[in-house]
């Protein structure tokens, strides 16, 4: 279902697409927007969302598929909203610059959309609290017998284990205390709609919608429902997460190990190394793998690890050759930015763009 206010022809989802197209500049291929929107976790993949302020769509859409990308890119194209500048790479047309900017003078990106910082605890969140709505309702209305709204023996196993060892008492409480943690979360934040995350919860005798059928009784486009959807989450996660006094509950929702770090497993694993003084090559030798596949997360810990000093990689000077180049050039080229530093290598390039972030 489309917007009233968007384009004929033109999905949220396109509108999504253009905005990468605009934000990479003809710099990527369009597979590397749907790396970025199922979620990656390759060095390229992660480095590229930094470098071209696209963090905020990591697994936006975890289940996309190429057609699905190149769908949308031919539609794009065939409203003459943007230009091929290379296989496969694209550049928005002056009347895709309008377009892009219209649509999103009326339905922007959601603010509170932090894919990349919360991706892996928002699916957490949404599995264990979808089912412990279900479960209070029954509690409330002393039933204890209902179909689970989720199927996924992790999130079944959890909701048993953390009703385990909760007295009878504190259980007959849960209710109250979820509802007004919930509430007060929802109610905090005026840019989202808590609509859009009730209409999904299951409750007694009453099934939760579907996002298709959530999306339609709200008259939002699917896609820019999905987006909203996952914004609400992310939310609920950031707030949670800082306000652990006030929001107890959903705090322990939201949590799971490796969640707010911002590395891969096998990053954090790396840095471990680092941290205790080992050389890169030493590093590949004990882990077994490439030097090249040690530097990527090198890489990566720059990106996403305060603090992180570059300086036993990459010497003062090349820094500043490196920074200069990157602020008096508008590409992120690797290629083009090696051969106009004069060969420094692409190790050290990326480190530094890693440090410059976004």
């Amino acid at each position: 279902m489309r917007d009233v206010d968007e384009k004929p022809g033109i999905l949220y989802f396109d509108v999504v697409i253009l905005y990468c197209l605009w934000q990479l500049r003809g710099e990527r291929t369009i597979y590397s927007i749907y790396h970025l929107l199922k979620g990656k976790k390759s060095s390229q993949t992660i480095q590229d969302a930094h470098l071209f302020s696209l963090t905020s769509l990591f697994m936006a859409h975890e289940n996309i598929t190429r057609e699905t990308i190149e769908e949308s890119i031919k539609t794009l194209n065939g409203q003459g909203l943007i230009h091929e500048i290379i296989e496969q790479r694209y550049i928005l047309t002056d009347k895709g610059n309008e377009c892009l900017e219209a649509q999103l003078a009326i339905n922007p990106l959601p603010q509170d959309l932090q894919g990349w910082k919360y991706h892996l605890e928002a699916g957490y969140l949404w599995e264990r609290l979808s089912l412990l709505v279900q479960v209070c309702s029954y509690i409330s209305r002393k039933e204890t017998r209902y179909v689970p709204i989720q199927k996924k023996r992790r999130t079944q196993q959890w909701i048993k284990s953390f009703f385990g060892g909760m007295p009878p008492g504190q259980r007959t409480e849960l209710p109250g205390v979820l509802f007004k943690e919930l509430s007060t979360v929802l109610e905090d934040n005026q840019n989202i709609n808590p609509d859009i995350l009730v209409l999904r919860l299951t409750g007694f005798r009453s099934a939760g919608l579907t996002p298709q059928q959530a999306a339609m009784e709200l008259g939002l486009d699917e896609f820019r429902f999905h987006l909203e959807f996952l914004a609400i989450l992310h939310y609920i996660c950031k707030k949670a997460g800082s306000q652990t006094g006030e929001f107890p509950l959903l705090n322990h929702l939201r949590s799971v190990e490796g969640a707010g770090t911002s590395l891969t497993l096998t990053s954090r694993q790396t840095l471990k190394l680092l941290n205790k003084g080992l050389p890169i090559d030493s590093i590949a030798a004990a882990r077994g793998l490439k030097r090249s596949t040690i530097e990527d997360h090198i890489v990566e810990i720059a990106l996403n690890v305060g603090g992180f000093s570059i300086d036993p990689y990459v010497t003062f000077e090349e820094q500043d050759r490196i920074i200069n180049l990157a602020k008096h050039s508008s590409t992120r080229q690797l290629k083009e930015l090696k051969d106009l530093s004069g060969g420094i290598s692409y190790f050290k390039i990326r480190l530094v763009l890693a440090k410059l972030g976004e």
